[in-house]
């Protein structure tokens, strides 16, 4: 079965959504796609890696610039990112590996 097939079926399965759908294509199948939550939402935008004002324009600016070797991976390096440097209310600047590369640095108190 081809990826959009897949997909739509699993879309079709009550409470799947394409976040949902793209983890399961990656994780289980081995599918390169990039699940885009909250997180990835977040630092794809503040560090102007992917900036898009939907979840689909973010998604399909990310799947533009990973080079295929790390789409298998991308999306969960990049939701620990979120999570745990780039945090909502109180990001971890300091202590962020990407900061000389980030939209976002001047825009904190580091």
């Amino acid at each position: 079965m081809k990826a959009g097939a897949a997909r739509e079926a699993l879309e079709a399965l009550p409470g799947v959504g394409r976040k949902t759908a793209n983890v399961i294509l990656n994780t289980a199948f081995g599918e390169p796609t990039i699940a885009v939550d909250t997180h990835i939402f977040r630092v794809s935008n503040r560090t102007g890696l992917a900036p898009g004002k939907t979840v689909r324009e973010v998604e399909d600016r990310l799947l533009k610039v990973t080079p295929d070797e790390f789409k298998k991976d991308a999306h969960h390096w990049l939701i620990l990112h979120g999570r745990y440097v780039c945090k909502a209310h109180t990001p971890a600047c300091p202590d962020c590996l990407i900061a000389d590369l980030c939209d976002y640095r001047d825009k904190t108190t580091v």
